[in-house]
């Protein structure tokens, strides 16, 4: 049940409302009183208050300096202003210091019973949302492994954890500062038709891998474990000494037997740089994928660690990944400008990076043969300057030189293939007119046009009036009335026949458009024509 408290100067108005409002069916007890605000201040600060009810006009300390006392004892506590003024000052007031409602006198009593209803459903949504939040905070409190799991898979993720994000972290799971920074191993099963068992035996097989981990490994300091998908495990060894590190092979080697003996799996382990920084997880995270994959060329359950040449290959194979792809987005955006400019950073950057001038000259092998095939493939010019270019970039020995024939040859295949673009949008375009000419009776719309010819209908309309000048419909106007000119000087064909032979539907409209056009009725030019 709910509690309320009453404050009013006046008893009567105190007993009125105790009398008339059935507070038991409302859901509260009966109210406590008080007659000043003082009073009331010492009710409030003794007992736990759902609702105040309280007159706005009282000697000392009045409603409204009493509502944000109150306010400020029991937060979620609900007010109600009683006021004998009808004045916006006052109702303003009452909001400002958190009322929830504001009623006149005389009081209707109506009207008090549905904001006690109103306020009772208020609590009752506030009391649930903060069970929720207590039972929330329980919970992240007995599941400290939970956390930590989740913790290391945000860590994983490709975008770094932002900085408040992770000194929050650290702080709710009560990490040490980074002193000998962090060692990330990584334990992947290698038979993945263990997905293709039935969903009890691969659970059984993914929680012995993530027990034998987490326990080999519990010895080892503060020590975070997570399982990931589809079928792996990864561990991060928080300020691991040398002593501990020592040990690391061993234990691992522990787990490959234990899983190779007991569930007849296949484990592939990886391990970690050193890294200084949290944020450096997901960057040693993914330097361990690509080296076990790379390892598993050779065979399965190996042992494998991340150092500085495993780490130049990710880098080196990180490059060709991101760089080409955003290459060649910005050549098929058709700017040309901004793509040598880009390109001429990128061998900046691999400068700076001190890349071999195999792999420079490999990247830009790379680069011309994406842009030839996805670009200009079946361009004849551009074949054969793709292939004088493929045989400098062989030949020559600087990096210097490579540059300067992949800038030359992007700049001279983009005038190539403008050219060409051009040449095949005109003759595209004859082949439009010339369709649009034979199907003059009969009303072709753009979009049907544009479906015929695989064009959107917008591209369409600007290749066309670009190549003719016209817009499509003006081109048909023009094409139907020099149509109809050449059958007006023939007076064997009725004006009619006119009408229908260059598409249109009524004679009427016809001589509206042709007058529109030329300046007199088709009867007036034939009759010209003649004279």
């Amino acid at each position: 049940m709910l509690q309320a408290l009453i404050v009013d100067d006046e008893p009567s108005h105190v007993q009125g409302l105790i009398r008339h409002i059935p507070w038991e069916s409302l859901g509260f007890t009966v109210p406590l009183t008080a007659e000043t605000g003082e009073s009331a201040l010492s009710v409030l600060q003794g007992s736990k208050i759902d609702v105040l009810i309280t007159d706005v006009s009282m000697p000392g300390m009045n409603g409204i300096e009493l509502a944000a006392a109150a306010k400020s004892i029991h937060p979620d506590i609900q007010i109600l202003i009683i006021s004998g003024y009808n004045e916006f000052e006052f109702a303003q007031e009452a909001i400002e210091v958190g009322a929830q409602g504001y009623v006149l006198k005389p009081l209707k009593i109506g009207e008090i019973e549905r904001k006690l209803t109103a306020f009772r459903q208020t609590l009752e949504n506030i009391n649930q949302i903060n069970e929720q939040t207590l039972y929330l905070r329980a919970m992240l409190s007995d599941s400290r492994e939970l956390l930590k799991e989740s913790f290391l898979f945000d860590l994983l993720e490709d975008e770094p954890m932002e900085e408040d994000m992770l000194a929050s972290w650290c702080q709710l799971l009560n990490l040490p500062s980074l002193n000998e920074g962090i060692l990330l191993i990584v334990a992947e099963l290698d038979d993945h038709t263990a997905s293709g068992r039935d969903a009890k035996s691969r659970l059984m097989l993914s929680s012995a891998l993530l027990q034998s981990v987490a326990v080999s490994l519990q010895n080892m300091g503060v020590v975070l474990v997570s399982a990931l998908k589809p079928d792996g495990v990864a561990a991060i060894l928080v300020n691991p000494t040398t002593d501990k590190r020592i040990f690391i092979d061993k234990q691992m080697s522990f787990v490959q037997d234990y899983m190779r003996n007991n569930h007849q799996a296949s484990v592939t382990v990886g391990i970690s740089r050193d890294g200084r920084e949290w944020t450096e997880a997901g960057q040693l995270y993914r330097e361990i994928k690509y080296t076990v994959a790379d390892a598993r060329q050779s065979g399965t359950g190996m042992l494998v660690h991340v150092g500085r040449s495993e780490q130049k290959a990710y880098e080196d194979f990180r490059t060709r990944e991101i760089l080409l792809p955003g290459l060649l987005a910005l050549a098929e955006s058709d700017e040309p400008d901004r793509l040598l400019e880009e390109v001429g950073l990128a061998f900046e950057e691999m400068d700076i990076q001190s890349q071999s001038f195999a792999y420079i000259q490999s990247f830009s092998i790379s680069l011309l043969g994406e842009l030839s095939r996805k670009l200009w493939n079946d361009m004849e010019a551009i074949t054969c300057l793709s292939n004088r270019a493929f045989h400098r970039l062989l030949e020559c020995k600087t990096v210097g030189l490579l540059k300067d024939i992949v800038l030359e040859y992007i700049g001279s295949a983009f005038v190539l293939a403008r050219k060409e673009r051009t040449l095949q949008q005109h003759h595209l375009i004859n082949r439009i007119a010339s369709y649009i000419e034979d199907q003059l009776p009969i009303s072709v719309t753009v979009k049907q046009l544009a479906d015929m010819f695989h064009l959107s209908a917008g591209h369409l309309s600007v290749l066309f009036k670009k190549e003719t000048g016209l817009t499509i419909s003006d081109y048909v106007k023009g094409l139907r009335m020099k149509k109809a000119k050449e059958c007006l000087q023939d007076p064997t064909i009725k004006i009619y026949e006119v009408a229908e032979r260059v598409g249109f539907q009524t004679p009427a409209y016809f001589t509206y458009q042709f007058k529109k056009s030329e300046g007199c009725t088709p009867q007036e030019y034939r009759d010209r024509y003649y004279r």
